[in-house]
């Protein structure tokens, strides 16, 4: 593609092919003009040029569609809307799974192993290709839902992909992965209205759920399972310092199976809303989990995490220094806290037009300063039409 300098481009002129700041990020359509205030962006983020296979001419297009580039991006937009639907589609045949798995343990005792292993590794083979997209859905729980299965899905995802991270062998990344899939299990055996209570529970409730890591334990250790994977289990609520539950152990003496889980599983928690409680958004969830690093949760683990998910994850709400709001449509492995944004609103609170895209970068004047609130949100998506 050919490079066009920013001080050349005219207000009001258009482009007659699709306009790039990178390869990959498409910063304005042939049909959409040049603005002024554009431009005056483009140079307070101190882009010098941008990229296309265009010229830039003045006047309206003749016919927008007469290259095809409309009909182009139209099915670009086509595909990321199928890719998200089917891998909403694989979240939720995976839930659907283990709710029948469940169901057939409670009604049979029986756990066999081949069809979650089976699963496992779907969802392997599954991340391979959506992983952004199968890492960064939230689905929102009604009463009827069962909490626990959505979180053990999440926590599955998030286990696997860590799994990778680290470059687990194939057998191993099975292990983990049905060791967070049944994670819960014990849960499920304890009356329902103890995990969907609304409200703060007692004591003596307390002291109930924290047996069930003991419970999966043992179920599984019955149902013959790898030892890797009831241990694993059984360790998940336990903290680097040693004071988490069964057994408050501390340190190495904890499995690394046993902390992936437990990061995994925190997170999981975190970001996955109930009927009585919204979830948190991505960036509170890995900050939260951060302020424990060394002392609950293993800080390689959290490292690998934050490499996943970024520590902006993908669909976070953010506002910049000039007071421009845009929200993150991909993180960045290199410097995790300055993922690439869309903007959405400017400094006046206008929505903008062309939703320019944004790289952040450490050296630039212009920084992301904080996420936004949740009601900041619903404002920004009222604004955009998008409730």
């Amino acid at each position: 593609m050919n490079k066009v300098s920013i001080g050349s481009l005219k207000p009001d002129s258009y482009i007659d092919k699709p306009v790039y700041l990178d390869e990959q990020y498409i910063l304005l359509s042939p049909d959409v003009a040049v603005s002024s205030e554009l431009i005056d962006r483009l140079q307070k983020w101190n882009y010098q040029e941008i990229q296309t296979d265009g010229i830039p001419f003045e006047g309206e297009p003749v016919n927008s569609n007469s290259n095809g580039t409309a009909t182009a991006i139209l099915e670009i937009n086509e595909k990321e809307t199928e890719a998200k639907n089917q891998s909403q589609k694989f979240f939720d045949e995976c839930v659907k799974f283990l709710v029948k798995y469940c169901d057939n343990f409670r009604e049979m005792d029986i756990l066999p192993l081949l069809p979650v292993s089976d699963k496992v590794k779907e969802i392997i083979a599954e991340l391979r290709q959506q992983k952004h997209l199968l890492l960064n859905i939230n689905p929102q729980l009604t009463e009827s839902d069962s909490y626990i299965i959505f979180h053990s899905i999440k926590t599955t995802l998030l286990v696997l992909a860590i799994a990778d991270f680290l470059k687990f062998p194939a057998h191993k990344q099975i292990e983990i992965g049905i060791a967070a899939m049944l994670h819960k299990l014990g849960m499920l055996l304890l009356p329902s209205q103890l995990y969907q209570k609304k409200g703060t529970l007692t004591p003596k409730e307390l002291q109930v759920i924290r047996t069930h890591p003991v419970i999966s334990y043992k179920t599984l250790k019955k149902a013959e399972f790898h030892a890797s994977i009831y241990i694993s289990v059984l360790e998940h609520q336990e903290h680097i310092d040693g004071t988490g539950y069964p057994r408050k152990i501390k340190g190495d003496k904890i499995s690394l199976y046993g902390k992936i889980l437990a990061v995994a599983s925190a997170y999981a928690a975190a970001t996955t809303g109930r009927p009585f409680r919204d979830e948190r958004d991505g960036h509170s969830g890995i900050m939260d989990l951060l302020k424990s690093k060394g002392t609950k949760y293993d800080e390689k683990i959290l490292r690998s995490l934050v490499f996943i998910v970024s520590i902006y994850p993908i669909g976070t709400f953010v506002q910049l220094s000039n007071m421009v709001k845009g929200i993150v449509i991909k993180t960045n492995l290199a410097t995790p806290q300055h993922p690439i944004l869309k903007l959405l609103i400017n400094e006046n609170g206008v929505p903008y037009n062309n939703k320019p895209i944004l790289q952040t970068r450490p050296e630039d004047e212009i920084q992301i300063t904080g996420t936004l609130q949740k009601e900041e949100i619903i404002l920004i998506k009222e604004k955009l039409n998008l409730l």
